[in-house]
């Protein structure tokens, strides 16, 4: 089954890769889009991209510019989308996360706090958000089902020396995505998916990209190619008995 148009989706936590190209193929499908991210400049020039690949007239793309750690503007900046978009939301997709190169002997604790807020605190209050009336449950007769998708990866199971509030921070959002998906299907009637990324994103333009690395610490990704994860996913938006 193919994919819908018209249907309503917020990404938290934008960025020019992956969660970029996951937006604009939405946009080619017709899907009314808000994005969010901490970066007003790089946020307004991702929107203009993802207009461009706009089919149609009567779809929208709108963002704002929030920090997503902060539970209480997290909450705000929702209720806004939903307002602006005019509906409830199919899909909520939460990719909020502070991407640094850290020492953890010498990490502040105040860093670290603030790793946990934006990456486990947001996840947790984003889909608790979700989760209270404002996911979209009218077509799940039809068999589409709301879905919180949550970007993930595997620095809760290997976790880096060099990226050591990130690694902390993630193995807390991937424990809390974990545990919202054995609650959220039969409490709300929200499905959960974690796309899992095993490696670092870059642009193939970037000397860091190396298609035939085969080593796990050397592997680099395409960001069009992750976007077969997030459609695998996505098609479970239609599918969603299959987690029954």
């Amino acid at each position: 089954m193919s994919l819908s148009g018209n249907r309503n989706i917020v990404i938290v936590g934008v960025g020019s890769l992956m969660s970029k190209s996951f937006a604009i193929w939405l946009a080619i499908l017709g899907w009314n889009i808000a994005l969010v991210s901490r970066s007003e400049k790089d946020l307004s020039a991702i929107a203009d991209e993802v207009r461009r690949a706009q089919k149609g007239k009567d779809v929208s793309v709108i963002y704002q510019a929030v920090d997503a750690s902060e539970p209480s503007i997290l909450k705000a900046m929702l209720d806004w989308c939903v307002r602006e978009l005019g509906c409830k939301l199919d899909v909520l997709s939460y990719n909020a996360a502070r991407v640094a190169m850290t020492d953890i002997a010498k990490t502040a604790p105040e860093e670290l706090e603030k790793d946990f807020r934006a990456s486990a605190v947001g996840t947790m209050v984003a889909s608790q958000w979700f989760a209270e009336g404002n996911s979209r449950v009218d077509r799940i007769a039809e068999g589409e089902w709301p879905l919180f998708l949550v970007t993930g990866g595997i620095l809760d199971k290997e976790p880096q020396p060099t990226f050591g509030s990130l690694s902390c921070a993630k193995a807390a959002s991937q424990t809390v995505s974990r545990i919202f998906a054995k609650v959220l299907p039969d409490k709300a009637n929200i499905l959960v998916g974690m796309p899992l990324v095993a490696g670092r994103v870059v642009s193939p333009m970037s000397e860091e990209y190396h298609p035939r690395a085969r080593q796990r610490r050397h592997r680099r990704h395409h960001p069009q190619a992750l976007l077969i994860a997030y459609e695998r996913f996505m098609h479970l938006h239609f599918h969603g008995a299959y987690f029954k």
